[in-house]
């Protein structure tokens, strides 16, 4: 955990301020290595491989099943409070498949290289200034921070699985990005910590998406800015959805395994030949006939083909949306200047900006 990440943390049960301690062996300031937070009312945190860890019970537990040396090393009383904090959301079985499914893809395939964050990015490339701080709702496996921190923008990742150990490795020598594991829902940052947050794929795989938006939104400032990228409702997500429910009992490693052939069909059968015959030609053809997806894949290959079968399979909730339910997201009493429009017949793109009074600020 890097220093400057602290002045941006706190409590998500009484939102009070951290202070770092060590654990065991760990120099006093060695802020990349193991420790706690603690806020004034007691509730503890772990720091583990120097990435903070805001999960309460029962996922709390999953961290224990990881982390076991970690957690011998420390009192089992100081963690009381997650057990109890944590009860009586239905939602835990939800999140508990969420942080082993996507933490076995983003783990596995962290080399994952469809470079499409500029692209994601466009509608707010102009209102981008150096200094600015940011939040990745959703960071996976942490592959779009170090571009905006390159920019100058202090960045920090949020992600609820273990995808965060893959983005903290690929940030370990930025000073300005940072990685925090954590719910979406219940995110440990101080009110009207960043200037902007953007969402790329992510709102539409929570139980509850406005709650979602509801969350990040109380984080951004006033007159900062939300972008969240979802999934549109189509035909072809309606028709794969008995799909994704079949493999809702399968383990990571058997997703995986389904998701290579299905990949090596759709790639043999559709994508395989229209690559072929691109190269053949040298150029892309039959750009007005041949699906976006299909001509995306013929230059992205079969790994990237593959790795996108896994996430299809391997979401525990998807929830395309209509352009409705999109612009729902956006409802809420702060968020102004919503715009929601369609891309590729495949994706909703959400923008709003946000106002508060400054009453309202001193209450987030």
């Amino acid at each position: 955990m890097k220093a400057n990440l602290l002045s941006l943390l706190a409590c998500s049960y009484c939102g009070g301020e951290f202070t770092w301690r060590p654990v065991g062996e760990t120099p006093e300031h060695g802020w990349e290595s193991d420790g706690l937070l603690e806020c004034p009312n007691h509730h503890r945190f772990p720091v583990i491989q120097g990435i903070p860890r805001f999960l309460n019970w029962p996922l709390f537990s999953a961290l224990e099943r990881r982390y076991p040396n970690y957690f011998a090393r420390t009192d089992p009383s100081l963690w009381r409070h997650s057990e109890e904090s944590g009860r009586g959301s239905e939602h835990h079985p939800i999140l508990l498949k969420t942080i082993e499914r996507f933490g076995y893809e983003w783990t596995k395939y962290s080399d994952y290289n469809a470079e499409n964050f500029a692209r994601f990015l466009e509608p707010i490339q102009s209102q981008l200034v150096h200094g600015m701080v940011a939040l990745d709702a959703g960071c996976g496996a942490g592959r779009h921070l170090v571009a905006l921190a390159d920019a100058g923008i202090e960045v920090v990742g949020a992600d609820l699985s273990w995808a965060v150990e893959t983005a903290s490795w690929r940030a370990r020598n930025h000073p300005r990005v940072h990685i925090v594991q954590a719910d979406l829902c219940r995110l440990p940052f101080r009110g009207s910590a960043f200037d902007f947050v953007y969402s790329l794929g992510v709102l539409h795989h929570l139980p509850d998406p406005s709650r979602g938006v509801e969350s990040i939104a109380k984080h951004i400032r006033p007159g900062g800015f939300l972008l969240a990228w979802v999934y549109m409702r189509t035909t072809r997500k309606v028709i794969l959805e008995p799909l994704r429910r079949l493999f809702r009992r399968v383990p990571p490693r058997g997703i995986d395994a389904a998701s290579l052939l299905l990949a090596a069909v759709e790639y043999g059968l559709l994508i395989g030949p229209y690559a072929s015959l691109c190269r053949a030609c040298g150029r892309s053809i039959l750009r007005g006939f041949i699906p976006r997806r299909i001509q995306e894949y013929a230059e992205l290959g079969f790994r990237v083909s593959r790795i996108d079968w896994y996430d299809r399979l391997a979401a525990p909730v998807s929830r395309p949306m209509t352009m409705g339910q999109a612009q729902n997201l956006l409802a809420l009493p702060e968020l102004c200047d919503q715009v929601v429009t369609p891309i590729d017949n495949s994706w909703w793109q959400c923008y709003a900006r946000v106002h508060r009074s400054e009453n309202e600020v001193g209450m987030t």
